[in-house]
């Protein structure tokens, strides 16, 4: 077994690594979504901005590929930590192939002046399916600590039935008064919201709960926003967003967003849901959710189910979801190593 670093001009090993990804969902998270062929090909050809990526891959005497590894960096912001994901074919987990490339990846980043690595794998939630823990026991032995335990649930796209939602969203509506104004659209930023949009995008990672994760606040530039969309098209991933606008200053105040990937008709992701700290407690939180949801029925008829994950400790959002009828399915365990 070898470890090699490939790219996007390595088409036999992307179709590898694509074939071990569906073969470990299928038996780690079945019940889970994962990434979409286009999504997950656009990995290799295209970057986030302020974003460095590298591919590693456990190959056998035989050129197959029983492993891959993606190693993430950040290039401004935040330039000690590594995020990395790693997939083992379940069909080569009782060989060294796991080992030798964590090694590998751990290595790298170190070399890399990257002092804290991060990676992520699914456990057990209590009323969910049966999860494999033998993974996080590994990453326990080599001198990881957990450091932050996201929780995933699910919901209907219509959890709540008609008349029941027109209840909630009347009374949200009225809890937040005629201060802000709700502003929808699908795709890109409009114009006139791009630098408020900037503003409350660079608020999230000083907002939600990262555990013992250090991490600074990423400074999103109108640049660095159009060039992130500009990656969203090319993967295929359409975002459906819904604001609340405070209509004395022209500012968003609090914002939610569900992605819709081309190639998955049933699933949508959740994305932020996030209120300006000056402006809670107007419901503005669940008002937007609810009217996002609105939006994404009369969008997309076909998509069925909302997935989204928050911090086990995220109460006041957990509150809200729980709310609206999601229901818990299983839980991610980050997973930190410190050098």
């Amino acid at each position: 077994m070898k470890i090699i670093e490939f790219n996007a001009a390595d088409a036999d090993l992307i179709d590898q690594a694509l074939a071990i990804l569906k073969a470990a969902h299928d038996v780690d998270t079945p019940e889970n979504p994962t990434y979409t062929e286009r999504f997950f090909r656009t990995l290799f050809t295209h970057l986030m901005p302020g974003r460095e990526r590298h591919w590693f891959a456990a190959v056998g005497d035989d050129g197959r590929a029983a492993a891959f590894a993606r190693a993430n960096f950040f290039t401004e912001e935040n330039r000690e930590l590594a995020m990395y994901e790693l997939k083992v074919h379940p069909d080569h987990r009782a060989g060294d192939a796991d080992a030798l490339l964590r090694d590998h990846v751990e290595r790298f980043c170190a070399e890399h002046g990257r002092t804290s690595i991060v990676t992520a794998v699914p456990v057990y939630w209590e009323g969910g399916p049966a999860r494999d823990g033998s993974t996080a026991r590994a990453l326990e032995a080599r001198g990881y600590t957990l450091a932050l335990t996201t929780v995933n649930r699910r919901s209907p796209v219509d959890p709540l039935g008609a008349d029941e939602e027109e209840r909630r969203y009347t009374e949200a509506l009225a809890k937040a008064g005629d201060a802000y104004e709700v502003r929808q659209w699908i795709g890109p930023v409009p114009d006139d919201l791009v630098d408020t949009m900037c503003r409350m995008d660079t608020m999230i990672m000083a907002e939600i709960p990262l555990g013992e994760i250090e991490a600074q606040p990423e400074q999103v530039t109108p640049e660095k926003l159009r060039a992130r969309e500009a990656v969203n098209a090319v993967e295929g991933r359409t975002w459906v967003h819904s604001v609340a606008v405070e209509r004395a200053t022209g500012e968003v105040r609090a914002w939610t967003e569900i992605a819709l990937d081309e190639g998955d008709t049933v699933n949508g992701m959740q994305g932020i849901t996030i209120v300006d700290p000056a402006h809670r407690g107007h419901r503005l939180g669940l008002l937007l959710k609810l009217a996002n949801l609105r939006q994404l029925r009369a969008h997309s008829p076909s998509t069925q189910w909302i997935w989204t994950d928050n911090a086990d400790v995220n109460a006041p959002m957990i509150a809200i979801n729980e709310l609206m009828g999601y229901e818990t399915v299983d839980a991610n365990a980050e997973y930190q190593l410190k050098r």
